[in-house]
């Protein structure tokens, strides 16, 4: 059965930040991050279970090419992927705990 995947409102927020940044600096930019984004999201849904959990049952997905991270939580009983956050690397996490 396939993994249902829900992407929190506050997502939004972050990739609107991370568009305005990389816009600034190539549009190309842009569409190679989306393009990753699209990708790990994508791989997440078929393997929920292939990043470890960090904390409070958050799991943390590293994007390869962009300082960037997806937090999510999967929950194995509804087969439910639910990502709170796409965070940049160096930003402390406590600032987006407060969304989980």
């Amino acid at each position: 059965m396939k993994t249902k995947k829900i992407i929190l409102k506050s997502v939004d927020f972050d990739l609107l930040e991370i568009v305005n940044w990389y816009n600034k600096i190539d549009k190309k930019l842009t569409k190679m991050f989306f393009q990753e984004f699209k990708n790990k999201v994508n791989y997440l849904t078929e393997n929920p279970k292939s990043s470890e959990i960090k904390y409070d049952d958050i799991r943390i997905a590293y994007l390869i090419k962009f300082p960037y991270s997806i937090h999510y939580k999967y929950d194995e009983i509804k087969n439910t992927l639910i990502i709170y956050s796409v965070f940049h690397n160096s930003r402390n996490p406590e600032i987006w705990r407060e969304r989980t």
